[in-house]
């Protein structure tokens, strides 16, 4: 298997395109990615009961299982927008649909930004007649940068490997810095594949992703109104429907979860903000459910954040946090490690120098083990540290 450039474009068929259209003040704002053929899909919809009209579209589509195409824009998220977003939702569709000669209910759209805002529809569909013209095979990065909003650059991956005398791609690009805690299943993600994947399977691979991979980061622990990810198969590399117990099933669920892997953590690198990454490991729960609650309430903890920030090894609050999240495990079980150094056991301190501890928060990124004795689960959760810049870029996002 092989690291490939050109992202969401980079399997057979697929064209994309990032254009400004003015919904934003400047860069762009509307993204278009098409396949070439009717494709399969499956996605995983935020559970937030503050759904945008794009994901209520999105459940609708999902149920069909094929598409032609994903119409998306930054900058305004058309969430709490009434009827007129509704209405504003499925004319981004129909005008994409119009471009394409399809059916509208082939048609899906992902919207991110500010929440509480009618969208601009003439410079929308301005946008999305733009978009159709200017639909490249090499425009990944065009699209990727086009779904940004507080995000200082664009995530794409892509990965190729031969079967059966063919070469396969499955490739995808992600948004995300801000209001980052997603429960799927504001952060975007759209992966392609020129596989030939029926929707049963393709929701299987995301059923074993998305749990481990964007359900597993945090930003600041605020679930979006639009969170979606969304997973296309348009059979172009010309292979036999994959079967489920196949050989190149097993390496294509793989590799999704590899590149979602990969822009989940580029999402968390490139939140606002964040100087540094830190992954909370939870072991010895007596379910992972238990442990992933665990986890997620240490790496949203506002003092744990800062103490990664500050480098400071602070282990206190790590204990505290995880006193905190409900779970009656015994004090004295509890263990708490600092990379490789435990630093509490048996309900005391553990005898290690503050020069030790000082070494271990120091490095780039960090690992912080609790294990709370009660079990065999366990559970991880990427997170960043939390500094004066996210206050700066919130307190004026709609300025």
């Amino acid at each position: 298997m092989q690291t490939i450039p050109g992202g969401v474009t980079a399997p057979i068929g697929f064209a994309a395109a990032g254009v400004f259209c003015g919904i934003k003040k400047r860069g762009k704002d509307l993204a278009l990615i098409v396949s070439n053929r009717p494709a399969a899909v499956a996605g995983t919809l935020t559970v937030n009961r503050m759904r945008a009209p794009c994901v209520e579209w999105a459940q609708k589509i999902l149920r069909k299982g094929r598409v032609r195409a994903i119409v998306a824009n930054s900058g305004n998220a058309n969430c709490c927008t009434g009827r007129r977003g509704v209405r504003d939702n499925r004319a981004m569709a129909e005008e994409t649909a119009k471009l394409m000669g399809i059916p509208a209910t082939e048609v899906l759209v992902a919207s991110t930004g500010v929440i509480g805002q009618p969208l601009p529809m003439e410079q929308v569909r301005n946008g999305i007649r733009s978009a159709r013209a200017q639909l490249k095979r090499t425009g990944s990065h065009s699209a990727a940068e086009a779904i940004l909003t507080t995000d200082l650059r664009p995530k794409e991956f892509a990965v190729c490997w031969k079967t059966a005398g063919r070469v396969v791609t499955v490739g995808g690009i992600a948004k995300g810095s801000g209001m980052i805690a997603p429960h799927m299943a504001t952060m975007l993600a759209f992966l392609t594949t020129d596989l030939t994947v029926e929707p049963a399977l393709l929701r299987e691979a995301l059923k074993q992703a998305v749990p481990h991979t964007f359900n597993a980061i945090t930003v600041d622990g605020e679930m979006s109104t639009n969170d979606m990810v969304l997973l296309m198969a348009n059979g172009g590399a010309g292979l036999p429907p994959l079967k489920k117990n196949s050989p190149v099933y097993r390496d294509f669920l793989r590799v999704v979860r590899e590149i979602c892997e990969t822009l989940a953590k580029e999402i968390v690198r490139d939140g606002e903000g964040v100087t540094r990454l830190f992954t909370v490991k939870v072991t010895g729960a007596a379910s992972s459910t238990e442990a992933m609650r665990a986890a997620r309430q240490i790496a949203n903890s506002l003092l744990v954040k800062t103490m990664v920030a500050g480098r400071d090894p602070n282990w206190g609050r790590v204990a505290a946090a995880a006193g905190a999240c409900g779970i009656p495990f015994k004090p004295e079980r509890l263990m708490i490690r600092l990379g490789l150094l435990t630093v509490f056991k048996g309900g005391e301190p553990a005898s290690v120098s503050r020069a030790a501890m000082l070494e271990q928060v120091d490095q780039p990124e960090i690992v912080m083990g609790v294990d709370l004795g009660r079990g065999k689960a366990e559970a991880k959760i990427l997170s960043g540290d939390l500094t004066e810049e996210y206050v700066k870029i919130n307190a004026k996002y709609t300025s």
